[in-house]
């Protein structure tokens, strides 16, 4: 048996900077976070614990596989299990933006011209939706009533336009910088379905209306005070901005769904990253020079990485990404049943979760069913999860792993008396 390559090479994840960083300083990282980070990053979520220990274990054999089988050749390959933890495991997050972007250009997007707007607020406010994330989603909200306000000025009260919202935290140094990615259509729907584009777009206008709810939103959730509130009004530079992009025609299906998985897109990018070992230095670049530390780069311990790292990990059950207006799932189902012959069709089944030799062609553009010797097609015929069969399957075709490099146990000395009881209130050394 032997790992599949050529048509696909499975990649090697003990060999991945993160990884290391990961193996190396998590349990530091836990023991350290209460003292360290939690007055800054706030308390330990569960989660974080969870993915970065289900990271270790992505794309291992040890761990589980799928065994593959050419009925050609006779051939045996296996193909690991993936972790799929979100907004950290760069392989994994690749193939879910990719399916994400794919499924919302066939399946959401109607056939207009879209644009990509992206709003952004103060450094003073950026603490508190770390604090408290449930904002995040206020954020959002707030994100696509101003863009739906604006749209509505310019064409009309009876227009909706179409908006899907990405909620990102993460700025070009990992830094937490919680902001609003939006795919809109470059205009809105009418009441009978027809679309009316916008002559132009005033980013400034938007960014007003944004700055407006997002204020008055944080207030009535008592996140901010009025003072504050007067204060930012106050400043020469209002801090808020509402970057437009250039419109995408429809015709270009490919510039939309590259676009859709830029706004999703997993916030850490491994060629970015550095890992020293011998120095325990972590160096993360940046695509340009960030203005306020005024260089590309920043350098930190493993651990103070790791606690970066961590804020961007979405808590189970969180959407990153929310659709409204003409978009949104409830105006959808309503156009769904007014449709011809919608009563008659049968019910629509839930879409099952993409074949992982799919997201591999997503990801490489080759074919991971292909068998690399003869060409022909690779089936797979079994799962194995049993980790007493793993370990002999591994052993049998040496493909063992290597031994985990382990700290020596730790050695305690207790005052004892001379039967070899421990004395009461004898603190160990």
């Amino acid at each position: 048996m032997e790992i599949c390559a050529r048509v696909y090479r499975p990649r090697r994840p003990r060999d991945s900077p993160l990884f290391r960083l990961v193996s190396e300083h998590i349990e530091r990282f836990l023991r350290a976070y209460d003292e360290r980070f939690a007055p800054r990053h706030g308390p330990l979520r569960p989660v974080v614990e969870r993915a970065l220990r289900e990271f270790l274990l992505c794309g291992l054999p040890e761990h589980g596989f799928g065994k593959l089988w050419c009925g050609t050749c006779g051939k045996s390959f296996i193909a690991p299990f993936s972790c799929r933890v979100r907004n950290l495991c760069p392989s994994c997050e690749k193939k879910r933006s990719l399916l994400w972007a794919e499924w919302l250009q066939q399946e959401v997007l109607e056939p207009v011209p879209h644009r990509h707007v992206v709003v952004t607020m103060p450094r003073l406010l950026r603490p508190t939706f770390r604090k408290r994330r449930e904002l995040l989603l206020d954020l959002s909200q707030c994100a696509a009533e101003a863009l739906a306000e604006y749209t509505r000025r310019q064409l009309g009260a009876d227009v909706r336009p179409g908006i899907v919202v990405s909620i990102a935290t993460a700025g070009d140094l990992l830094e937490w910088n919680c902001h609003g990615h939006i795919l809109a259509t470059d205009g809105g729907f009418r009441v009978d379905g027809s679309f009316q584009s916008l002559d132009g777009w005033d980013g400034e206008a938007l960014m007003r209306l944004f700055r407006e709810r997002l204020l008055a939103r944080l207030v009535k959730k008592h996140a901010i005070s009025q003072e504050l509130v007067a204060k930012l009004m106050a400043w020469r530079h209002p801090g808020f901005s509402a970057f437009v992009g250039e419109a995408i025609p429809p015709e270009n299906t490919k510039a939309i769904e590259d676009m859709a998985g830029y706004v999703v897109r997993n916030p850490l990018s491994l060629k970015r990253l550095v890992y020293v070992d011998g120095q325990q230095a972590v160096i993360y670049r940046a695509l340009k020079t960030n203005p306020t530390l005024g260089q590309n780069f920043v350098a930190m311990d493993p651990l103070e990485w790791l606690a970066r790292l961590s804020d961007h990990i979405p808590d189970p059950g969180k959407h990153r990404t929310l659709a409204y207006g003409h978009y949104a799932n409830r105006v959808r189902g309503e156009r769904a049943a007014k449709e011809p012959g919608a009563q008659d069709k049968p019910a629509k089944k839930r879409r099952g979760g993409p074949s992982w030799a799919r997201l591999i062609s997503k990801v490489f553009h080759v074919d991971a069913l292909k068998c690399r010797d003869c060409g022909g097609p690779l089936q797979i015929v079994a799962y194995i999860t049993d980790q007493l069969a793993i370990n002999k399957i591994l052993d049998h075709f040496g493909l063992t792993p290597p031994e985990e490099a382990r700290p020596p146990p730790e050695v305690r000395y207790v005052p004892t008396d001379d039967e070899g009881w421990e004395l009461p209130g004898a603190v160990p050394e």
